[in-house]
């Protein structure tokens, strides 16, 4: 079976008190509708929804995205849906993403989790350069499913984000691998909850919310997370563990919220899914 390469290109302009979509090069299994202006208090914010026309991740794809903020520009990239993960049968999926966010720009990406199938494979790598004045908003989450209850987990995944600053310095790094099986231990990183998910929060601390109003960000109830600041004054890493999709959406919303209030000194609209 050959291996399949969709790629999913993005570059954004600031123009006049708007956000452009400048280029775009768009391949399946992508598909991308267009651009929405959602924030009246924040004009210079685009929203896109990236959308995938094929059912999910399937064995062997190799995947890429690309993204360039240009300076002053602001832009939300996020999922219409969480993304299915299907049995790869040793041949694991996987997306390479490479990001650059110049200055004073915003960038908030967001794709909704994954969901893992029995069998699933997938490793991710991120690569971003930010430039010292601009914002950025990562998320990455996870959860899993077995359609026929019969005790399988998938088989591996993997994560690898860097993060570099204007003068190409590593400031973090931030990667794990997890084995299925490892979900089924009594040491589980996971425990009782059901998704788990990662964000970084990075940009110059007055650009960035306070450690207490992230602290506050958590479903109460329904998840629980770890806010700790990044080596080399990046930011702020956390972790969260939340109960189901809809606990994690609401935790990863206020999180965007509170990184366009601290941004632009507005919170942006509700965005529908």
């Amino acid at each position: 079976m050959a291996e399949h390469r969709g790629r999913f290109e993005l570059d954004f302009i600031r123009h006049g008190a708007r956000t452009t979509l400048a280029r775009q090069f768009v391949s399946y299994p992508f598909h991308l509708t267009r651009p929405f202006r959602l924030d009246p208090a924040i004009p210079s914010l685009l929203t896109l929804y990236q959308q995938s026309s094929s059912g999910g991740l399937y064995r062997g794809e190799r995947l890429s995205c690309r993204f360039r903020v240009g300076a002053g520009a602001a832009a939300h990239i996020t999922t219409q849906a969480a993304t299915i993960v299907h049995d790869c049968q040793g041949r694991p999926a996987q997306q390479r993403t490479v990001i650059e966010v110049e200055g004073g720009a915003f960038l908030a990406y967001a794709p909704d989790p994954l969901v893992l199938f029995p069998g699933a494979s997938f490793a991710a790598s991120l690569e971003a350069k930010l430039a010292d004045d601009a914002v950025m908003f990562l998320c990455d989450a996870f959860t899993t499913h077995d359609p026929r209850a019969e005790g399988r987990r998938f088989d591996r995944l993997s994560s690898d984000v860097v993060i570099r600053n204007s003068s190409e310095m590593l400031v973090v790094r931030d990667c794990f691998q997890l084995g299925g099986e490892a979900l089924c231990e009594r040491t589980s990183p996971m425990g009782r909850w059901q998704v788990m998910a990662s964000y970084l929060v990075l940009g110059p601390p007055s650009r960035l919310p306070s450690l207490a109003e992230l602290q506050r960000s958590h479903v109460e109830g329904r998840s629980i997370i770890g806010v700790s600041p990044l080596p080399n004054a990046a930011g702020w890493g956390i972790r969260c563990l939340a109960a189901d999709a809809i606990a994690v959406r609401k935790a990863t919303d206020r999180l965007f919220s509170l990184c366009c209030q601290a941004a632009f000194g507005h919170s942006p609209m509700p965005r529908r899914k």
